[in-house]
């Protein structure tokens, strides 16, 4: 029983890390529309179509590459339940869960630098304004 509670872990770990890479990506190409459920946290990310896709298409990489790193650990947990044991398992499940955590605040920080990267800077080149 032991063993089929871990495999099961590891695999929900591994689908569910891949899953939120895809659905991240899919929204940065536009192909799922704003909603409360899915995406990235924050009610700013979502204040419009545009600046919901261009903020997850920011942070798709860092989503990507945590999802992988991630879904490989969880795997290697599956393996490592299989051949030594729980506590083996229970190690590599958990940097599993971290790195997802981790990296998915990252990815959700580079979201919001994204809405900042296009805010207009004060003092760019030919801006006219007087400063009084």
């Amino acid at each position: 029983m032991d063993v089929l509670l871990t495999w099961l872990g590891s695999a929900l770990v591994a689908a569910g890390a891949v899953a939120i890479a895809v659905v991240v990506h899919a929204i940065g190409l536009g192909r799922i529309e704003p909603s409360p459920a899915l995406g990235l946290p924050g009610r700013r990310l979502r204040a419009d179509a545009p600046t919901y896709r261009r903020t997850h298409r920011a942070a798709t990489p860092l989503t990507w590459l945590t999802a992988s790193v991630a879904a490989i650990a969880a795997l290697g947990a599956l393996a490592a339940g299989a051949a030594a044991g729980i506590e083996e398992w229970a190690i590599l499940a958990v940097l599993a869960a971290v790195v997802l955590v981790v990296g998915l605040a990252l990815a959700t920080w580079r979201a919001h630098s994204a809405l900042a990267d296009d805010a207009p800077a004060d003092d760019a080149p030919g801006d006219d304004r007087t400063v009084d």
